[in-house]
């Protein structure tokens, strides 16, 4: 698909992308509580000082927000860590954030892991194919209905619109995240293979001596 589009029809997809990504991921909603949890560190800071139990409390708030903004939803310490590590380890950022959103990476027993579920790209193929069928059914009753031939494509392309909008809103949770998976998975695995058995090689024998 990317190599049928000229550069310049890429690029204004890539820019329409970037602005909707955001809207559906929900990042605005988790700006506010960053600027929440930011007056909050603030009043805070000033009413018991930064060496205080509150200010921890509200540190870490901060910083599970700023966590969400950055990659589109709060998540647990462990799997921020994981995050981080694979940005440090190649993995795009957008990716990342696919993986993070639809909280591919879960806590299992006290160790991160990556979850495949099958069952999302079960269910995007047949919402796909609801809304393509759905989509061709409405552009159909247009083609069909009385009236000039302008207005009949003016519905077709404000049902096209419509249909195509959400659609890219659902593939954040759905077919994009299984991309995402597909592509990264076995760097996403590594990581957390590596987090499980890191803390052992630390392990010190205290009835040796």
């Amino acid at each position: 698909m990317k190599r049928l589009l000229p550069r310049a029809a890429l690029q204004a997809v890539q820019r329409i992308g970037q602005t909707l990504d955001p809207f559906f991921a929900g990042r605005w909603y988790w700006s506010t509580k960053r600027w929440i949890a930011e007056r909050q560190l603030q009043y805070v800071l000033e009413q018991h000082g930064n060496q205080s139990m509150q200010a921890r409390q509200a540190t870490e708030r901060y910083r599970r927000s700023d966590f969400a903004v950055r990659y589109w939803r709060s998540a647990p310490g462990p799997v921020m860590r994981i995050a981080e590590q694979a940005l440090d380890a190649g993995v795009p950022l957008h990716a990342i954030r696919l993986v993070v959103l639809n909280t591919d990476l879960r806590i299992r027993r006290g160790q991160v892991h990556l979850r495949r579920p099958f069952i999302v790209t079960v269910l995007n193929t047949i919402f796909a194919t609801i809304v393509g069928v759905h989509m061709f059914l409405m552009s159909l009753m247009a083609v069909t209905a009385p009236g000039p031939i302008w207005l009949k494509v003016t519905v077709i392309l404000a049902v096209a619109f419509v249909y195509c909008f959400l659609y890219y809103g659902w593939s954040l949770y759905a077919s994009r995240s299984q991309h995402a998976l597909t592509e990264h998975g076995r760097k996403f695995d590594a990581l957390c293979l590596e987090s499980t058995a890191g803390p052992q090689h630390n392990v010190r024998n205290i009835f040796s001596n």
